[in-house]
């Protein structure tokens, strides 16, 4: 596929978008920016929710369409109050498979992160949801009850320690398969999902509401989660630091997300707009 033809790019955000240190570089917001401006729609795929991805669209001179919770949300954070709008998708977990989840991360020792677009909530602050809420530049609310009555929240996250991540997540990821999707976005974070939620299923319904085709999508990513999405696009890009699991289904590979991998295929995909 030539690089002339794609309508769209979808960046996956952690591991991807922002460098090893969760920050976005200045070479990479400055190529997006100008295949923004030259006509190209550019949505961030990503496993966080609308609020945690504010400081990241502040830094645009444009709005990037969002897909959020690893496909379960789809909008636009409105200028300048970053609030949400033009929602396409808003899916949820029903209460009573969310309150399952929750039990069941309770028995292996593992504390939830309840979310929704509005709201973060855990029980208690353990080492690693610390950590993720330096990453996300956002904290969490510590409640006794994680769900109000009747609430059906976008995403229960589990985050587990590294040296018991493969064993215990996979255990959980088993259990609760039959009511939810659950997929990794890192080696320890588990994100629980309503059914059939994916980052691939959410881009295909925003193509479609913008009037394209999938096959003139450009997609880039890393993780396990980005798969599907890789999988039904025209153009599928990894980056230098994605597994040999994604690496294998991509046309590009670009370096790491500490070398510019993206403002690498933005630049490659700028040229071939230039040629048409």
């Amino acid at each position: 596929m030539k690089s002339s033809s794609i309508q769209l790019f979808a960046i996956d955000v952690d591991g991807t978008l922002l460098d090893s240190t969760h920050r976005l570089r200045m070479d990479v917001k400055d190529s997006v920016c100008r295949l923004a401006a030259s006509g190209l729609e550019v949505a961030l795929a990503t496993a966080r929710g609308p609020a945690a991805v504010r400081e990241i669209v502040r830094q645009f001179d444009f709005s990037p369409w969002l897909i959020c919770f690893s496909g379960g949300w789809i909008g636009k954070l409105g200028s300048p109050s970053l609030q949400p709008k033009d929602v396409r998708l808003d899916q949820r977990i029903s209460g009573t498979a969310a309150r399952e989840i929750l039990e069941t991360a309770f028995s292996h020792n593992v504390e939830p992160n309840v979310l929704t677009p509005e709201s973060w909530r855990v029980r208690k602050m353990t080492t690693e949801i610390l950590q993720e809420s330096k990453i996300v530049n956002l904290e969490p609310s510590v409640v006794t009850d994680l769900l109000a009555d009747g609430e059906e929240p976008s995403k229960i996250m589990l985050i587990s320690s590294l040296d018991e991540a493969a064993d215990v997540l996979r255990r959980i990821q088993e259990s609760i398969r039959s009511f939810s999707t659950a997929t990794f976005s890192k080696t320890n974070y588990l994100e629980v999902l309503p059914v059939g939620v994916n980052k691939a299923k959410a881009l295909a319904l925003l193509t479609a509401a913008l009037g394209f085709e999938l096959s003139r999508v450009a997609a880039i990513g890393d993780a396990p989660n980005d798969l599907e999405m890789l999988k039904e696009v025209g153009l599928a890009i990894a980056m230098g630091n994605a597994s040999s699991e994604i690496k294998v289904f991509a046309k590009w590979v670009v370096g790491t997300n500490d070398e510019a991998g993206v403002a690498q295929a933005a630049q490659r995909l700028l040229d071939g707009v230039r040629e048409t």
